[in-house]
C-alpha cells in the first residue's frame, strides 16, 4: 500500500504604503513604498506565525504589603488574590471566594497601610458593607491612588484583613490605551531617531539607501510621545483596510489621513503638520504573532525610503499606532493579518515628556512585550498623569525644569527626577532590573 502525504506550508505577505502632508494644505498627495494607494503588495517579508498573542492589556496592581497589624479571632481566611483595575474615578475589586464566608467588606483610603480598626482615622477612609466581587467602587478622583483591603464575613466573624492592593484611577479609557504591541511599534520608531544611523546599520541598509530628494540628517530627533487620539485614528482605519479588503490610504468615504485624525479628536492648530505609514503582514496559517509582525512591519518601513523619510521627520511631535488583527483578502487568498497604522502629526506649541516604566526581565536594555508595569503614577507641579497599563506615558510641558515623582507598588520604591523640557520633546524611561532602579534619557 502506497501513502501520500500532503504538506502545506503557510505563505506570508508583506505591504507597505506612506502619506504626507503639511501646515496650510487643503490636499495630500504621496509616493508609496511598493504600492502607495492601492490594494497590491508589493514583496513577502513577513515571519511565519505561531502562537497568537493578545493585544488588549489589563491593569492589575497588587503589592505585598498585608494589614499585619489587623487582628481577628474569626476561623475565616483573609480573602486572595485581590486585583484592582483603575477606571474613570473608579475602581473595579475581585477576589477569590472564601469557604465558609456569607460575605465581604471593603475597606479603603487613599493612604496606605489600612487598619481596618481604625479605617475613619485614614484620609478618604471608608468602609463598603455587603460587597461581592467584582465591585465598583466610584465617585472617587482621578490621579488620586487608592489603597483597598477586603474581609470575609460569617455572621459576626471577620477574617483578618487581605493583603493591601492599590490603583489610580484616570480619565483614560482602557480600550483606548496603546496595547503593549503598539508601545513597541513607538519604542522601535524612537530608538531609530534617537540614533538613524545607527538603526540603519542594526538593519543592513545606509540611512540614505534610496532616497533622491532632501537627503535625512544622522543627527538625533526627537522622540515622538503617544497620543490617544492619533491611536483612534490608526486602528480606525486599520479597522476598516480589514474590512474593506482595501489596503490604501483613501479611507472609509474617501477619506483622507489628515480628515481621519480630525474626525478622531485630534485638532490642528499652528504650525501643524501630519502624516501616514500603513503596512500589512499576513498568514494563511491559523494563527499570529502580533509581536513578531509589529517588529517585521517597523523593519520593512524602516528600510523603505519614503517611509524612512515620515519615520526620521523632527517636525512631528506626537504619533498614534493602531495595529489591529483579523483577516484580509488578497488576490483571492485570505489572510490572517496584522494591519498597521502609523499617524504622526505636530500642532500647537506644546512639547512633550515620554517614554516607558518597564521591567527588563531579560536584560536586553529594551522594552519588550510583557515588561511594562502598571499602576505608575507621574506627578509634577501638583498635577498627577497615570502611565498607561502597557508601561508608556505622555505629559504635555512647556518649557522649563521639572520635578518628577514616579509612584507605584510595581516599582518598590519612588522614583525622583529633575528633567528639562527645552525646545523639543523629552524621553525619560524607568527601568527596573530585580531590586534596582534606574532612569535611562536616551
Amino acid at each position: 500500500m502506497n501513502t501520500t502525504l500532503f504538506f502545506r506550508r503557510s505563505l506570508s505577505i508583506f505591504a507597505l504604503c506612506l502619506l504626507v502632508c503639511g501646515g496650510g494644505l487643503v490636499s495630500c498627495g504621496g509616493g508609496g513604498g511598493g504600492s502607495s494607494g492601492n490594494s497590491n503588495p508589493s514583496a513577502p517579508a513577513s515571519p511565519s506565525s505561531a502562537n497568537p498573542v493578545s493585544s488588549t492589556s489589563a491593569s492589575s496592581i497588587s503589592s505585598a504589603l498585608s494589614s499585619g497589624a489587623n487582628s481577628s479571632n474569626s476561623s475565616l481566611a483573609a480573602p486572595q488574590n485581590i486585583s484592582a483595575i483603575p477606571g474613570t474615578a473608579s475602581v473595579t475589586l475581585t477576589w477569590n471566594a472564601v469557604a465558609g464566608a456569607t460575605g465581604y467588606r471593603i475597606y479603603y483610603a487613599s493612604e496606605t497601610n489600612i487598619l481596618i480598626n481604625n479605617i475613619a482615622s485614614f484620609a478618604d477612609g471608608t468602609r463598603v458593607d455587603d460587597a461581592t466581587s467584582p465591585r465598583i467602587i466610584t465617585n472617587l478622583r482621578n490621579g488620586e491612588t487608592y489603597y483597598f483591603v477586603v474581609t470575609a464575613l460569617n455572621g459576626n466573624q471577620e477574617s483578618i484583613a487581605s493583603s493591601e492592593v492599590s490603583a489610580t484611577p484616570s480619565t483614560i479609557d482602557l480600550a483606548k490605551q496603546p496595547t503593549a504591541q503598539e508601545v513597541l511599534v513607538v519604542e522601535l520608531i524612537n530608538r531609530a531617531r534617537a540614533n538613524p544611523d545607527l538603526e540603519a546599520t542594526r538593519l543592513g541598509i545606509g540611512l540614505n539607501d534610496g532616497i533622491t530628494g532632501t537627503q535625512i540628517t544622522n543627527t538625533p530627533k526627537p522622540p515622538l510621545a503617544h497620543n490617544l487620539l492619533l491611536i483612534e485614528s490608526s486602528r480606525v482605519h486599520s479597522q476598516w483596510m480589514l474590512d474593506a479588503d482595501i489596503f490604501s490610504h483613501t479611507g472609509e468615504n474617501n477619506s483622507t489621513p489628515h480628515e481621519r485624525m480630525q474626525a478622531a479628536g485630534y485638532t490642528f492648530t499652528g504650525n501643524w503638520t501630519s502624516g501616514e505609514n500603513i503596512a500589512w503582514g499576513g498568514t494563511t496559517g491559523s494563527t499570529i504573532n502580533l509581536t513578531s509582525y509589529a517588529i517585521s512591519q517597523h523593519e520593512g518601513l524602516f528600510k523603505s525610503p519614503v517611509h524612512r523619510v515620515n519615520i526620521l521627520n523632527a517636525n512631528f511631535r506626537e504619533l498614534g499606532v493602531g495595529q489591529l488583527q483579523g483577516y484580509f483578502m488578497q488576490d483571492g487568498r485570505n489572510y490572517l493579518s496584522s494591519m498597521l497604522t502609523q499617524n504622526f502629526a505636530r500642532s500647537g506649541s506644546s512639547y512633550f515628556l515620554t517614554g516607558v516604566i518597564y521591567d527588563d526581565k531579560n536584560n536586553n536594555e529594551f522594552y519588550d512585550v510583557g515588561e511594562g508595569l502598571s499602576g505608575i503614577t507621574i506627578t509634577t507641579n501638583g498635577k498627577s498623569y497615570p502611565v498607561f497599563n502597557s508601561g508608556a506615558y505622555s505629559i504635555p510641558l512647556t518649557n522649563g525644569n521639572y520635578e518628577l515623582s514616579i509612584t507605584g507598588d510595581a516599582l518598590g520604591a519612588p522614583v525622583y527626577y529633575s528633567v528639562q523640557v527645552a525646545n523639543q520633546n523629552q524621553k525619560l524611561d524607568v527601568v527596573k532590573s530585580g531590586n534596582d532602579l534606574s532612569v535611562v534619557i536616551p
